[in-house]
């Protein structure tokens, strides 16, 4: 799986690759419904869902959310056209995936891994994870693996497997461009003391797959 520019094809973010993550944030939980029957992490509707990330607020519908500001600042409607046809507006979007789901805190209950995407208009997209826990009958954030921007870090795919999280980073060559890294980082982060932290003897860069 891999994320375009406008769509998704694969937690908020938001910062370059860490050693160990930051430390776990509080609890957050990202309503969007009544809570969810008998504390079925499967049946929460993530598509569907308000989230709150380092960029702000966002309610996606089917996975994204869209959102524009004038040129003084203000968030207007996505299709705002301004009075004055050569006025700036800025475009951006918030997208989520699917999640994957699985234990990693060790409770015995799954848990979900959602990758976003933000975009606050221009051509930069930054991405991150985060993994979600049931509490109260609600999903709440349990930790964060930082992404990056496209091929600078960026997050081309992850899963949760054997109760660690397997990520799949882009990872840009002295000779790529932005929009096309060469490279993917294989890494492996584990919850551990109350935040994510990565195995860093695990690393791994392999050739992009054509």
């Amino acid at each position: 799986m891999k994320l375009a520019s406008t769509s998704l094809v694969s937690t908020l973010v938001l910062g370059a690759v860490a050693c160990g993550g930051g430390a776990a944030p509080k609890p957050i939980a990202n309503g969007g419904g009544a809570a969810v029957a008998a504390g079925d992490i499967r049946a929460v509707d993530w598509a569907n869902r308000t989230y709150q990330s380092g960029d702000g607020t966002f309610t996606v519908k089917d996975g994204s959310a869209e959102f524009a500001f004038d040129e003084e600042g203000n968030e207007v409607p996505p299709d705002f056209q301004p009075k004055d046809p050569d006025a700036f507006v800025e475009h951006g979007y918030f997208n989520v995936t699917p999640p994957r789901f699985g234990d990693v805190d060790g409770d015995g209950a799954d848990d979900a891994l959602v990758i976003h995407v933000y975009n606050g208009g221009g051509t930069g997209q930054f991405d991150g994870i985060t993994v979600y826990t049931m509490r109260a009958g609600e999903p709440v954030a349990l930790g964060e693996i930082p992404g990056g921007d496209r091929g600078d870090g960026g997050i081309s795919d992850a899963r949760l497997e054997g109760g660690v999280v397997l990520v799949e980073r882009m990872m840009s060559q002295a000779d790529d461009g932005a929009c096309c890294p060469s490279k993917l980082q294989h890494e492996r982060w584990a919850w551990k003391g109350g935040t994510f932290v990565e195995d860093e003897a695990a690393r791994r860069l392999v050739d992009m797959p054509q």
